[in-house]
């Protein structure tokens, strides 16, 4: 009895295995037939080709010097400029460690910072001068505590903070005009919500406070009215020093002169007349 048992039993798994298979093979065969009537999607040929360009460009290996390599899709070669925006920007050699300027960028946005002062490194290589950094500056913070409203909400508190952040680049052993045009570059190509500050040291001879004080004594001829009605005089031919003589007499400037430029005035134009 227990023989014939196990031999039913075995039976009604065989037969219940076999109806699988069965089952499995005829989803297989549907699938074939479904797929060999319906189409298969293709590709562009754009997106393919830019595809291509994306993995080409997922194996780059930086080097020293590049070979010349015709991009994928296109029949011309990488410019050597866009290869260069794959590396940290190059610089010059500070050969004497004389300090021009200072250029300080803030923001506070870290990533707007990051690329501004990336660029101004990349000018200052492009135009011969010698510069180093970036070097972050201290993070400045600043909190504010206002109410939330004057009524309502008048015991409830807000809390505001601010973080503005700093990059420094210097500049050596440079010219004035050069460093004039870069700053120029950077103030036309300037990015929103960086501010920039430069400070520059300028070299000067010895005797620069005579020549200073040339500079102020000629200031003081100019403005005085003496010099200026010599002037005057020596050109009363001219309409224009007529007009200005005819000012003069006017009560409406009479009146913000002193009595000595008054009579100043007076005299010159008896002279002139």
């Amino acid at each position: 009895m227990l023989t014939a048992s196990c031999l039913r039993t075995a039976r009604r798994q065989f037969s219940l295995s076999a109806r699988k298979l069965n089952i499995n093979k005829q989803l297989d065969e549907l699938a074939a037939l479904k797929l060999q009537g319906s189409k298969v999607p293709t590709v562009d040929s754009v997106k393919a080709e830019k595809s291509r360009l994306v993995d080409a460009f997922g194996q780059y290996e930086p080097q020293v010097l590049t070979t010349e390599e015709v991009l994928p899709g296109s029949s011309r070669p990488l410019p050597i400029n866009a290869e260069l925006n794959y590396y940290a920007p190059l610089k010059h050699e500070v050969k004497h460690g004389h300090l021009k300027a200072e250029i300080v960028f803030k923001a506070f946005e870290p990533a707007n910072l990051e690329f501004i002062a990336d660029f101004a490194l990349r000018v200052a290589y492009y135009l011969g001068l010698p510069a180093t950094g970036p070097l972050p500056l201290r993070k400045r913070t600043e909190r504010w505590t206002v109410i939330k409203s004057p009524f309502v909400h008048a015991k409830t508190k807000e809390n505001f903070e601010r973080h503005t952040h700093g990059r420094k680049i210097k500049i050596w052993d440079a010219d004035n005009e050069v460093i004039d045009i870069m700053l120029s570059v950077l103030q036309k190509h300037s990015m929103w919500g960086v501010g920039m500050k430069c400070n520059m040291y300028v070299q000067e001879p010895l005797g620069m406070g005579k020549a200073m004080q040339k500079l102020s004594d000629n200031a003081k001829q100019v403005s005085d009215l003496s010099s200026t009605l010599d002037t005057l005089h020596e050109e009363s031919d001219s309409p224009v020093a007529q007009k200005v003589v005819e000012l003069l007499k006017d009560p409406l400037f009479a009146q913000h002169l002193t009595s000595e430029q008054l009579e100043q005035v007076q005299q010159k134009a008896s002279n002139s007349d």
